[in-house]
């Protein structure tokens, strides 16, 4: 089992182009849901409503104060700014 929240990120030649904030194990057996936030930061919820991931399509979204203004009402934890940070 992995420890949560953690951050993949991919690089398409070089440049960002997208983030998952994964944030807890699904629970179910349900397809999660998916809720936007924000132009570019999307959020899934398993079957039982409990968000498991952030998507995140701009460098924008990877800051620590939007993305928990965006995650509050959904009863996410405060994000951590050091568990955003790319090597990139």
């Amino acid at each position: 089992m992995s420890d949560y929240p953690y951050l993949h990120v991919t690089f398409r030649n070089g440049k960002f182009f997208a983030a998952y904030l994964y944030l807890a194990e699904p629970r179910g057996k349900g397809r999660p849901k998916t809720k936007r936030l924000s132009g570019s930061v999307l959020l899934d919820v398993d079957e039982n409503g409990t968000p498991i991931g952030v998507e995140i399509l701009s460098r924008e979204g990877l800051d620590a104060a939007t993305l928990n203004r965006l995650l509050k009402p959904h009863g996410v934890r405060t994000i951590e700014p050091r568990e955003l940070e790319t090597a990139a």
